[in-house]
């Protein structure tokens, strides 16, 4: 497995990666039950304003073809604070990527001068609370929403 920057160019991996997510996956991450791409997302997700978004893929050989094993994204939200999001394809959960994904993260932040990173995940979500507790996350319920938890971590 190799940790990487996402480029521009990949967007037939990114195609890829997106149309083979379970329903479930999708779900864990964008909180919605949405089936197809916007109008334009595909551009947007592998075409970033690096000066406010880090995006790193996990990408192995798989049968000779470079696939993505999951993806972490870093973002600036509007009101200035880092907010971060990660997808694992569901066929490579739970063998670490999305520890790796995270780690790799977390240091790319600390390296970019980023002194606090926030999250958001589902309450039924209890790996994604799992992760964010071992890389040293702070992981309390929304109080404005009972559906969800929020993630923070100060670097």
């Amino acid at each position: 497995m190799i940790i990487r920057p996402l480029h521009a160019d990949d967007t037939s991996l990114e195609l890829r990666f997106l149309k083979g997510l379970s329903q479930q996956a999708i779900y864990e991450r964008t909180f919605s039950h949405r089936g197809k791409l916007k109008p334009g997302e595909l551009g947007r997700l592998v075409r970033f304003d690096v000066r406010n978004q880090i995006a790193l893929v996990a990408t192995a050989a798989v049968e000779g073809q470079e696939e993505f094993l999951g993806v972490v994204r870093l973002a600036r939200s509007p009101d200035g604070e880092f907010e971060f999001a990660i997808i694992v394809h569901d066929a490579w959960q739970r063998r670490g990527v999305a520890t790796r994904l995270m780690k790799t993260m977390l240091a790319a932040a600390r390296r970019a001068g980023i002194k606090r990173i926030g999250g958001v995940t589902l309450a039924s979500n209890v790996a994604m609370q799992t992760l964010a507790r071992r890389a040293g996350f702070a992981v309390s319920r929304d109080p404005e929403d009972a559906t969800a938890f929020l993630l923070d971590i100060g670097l």
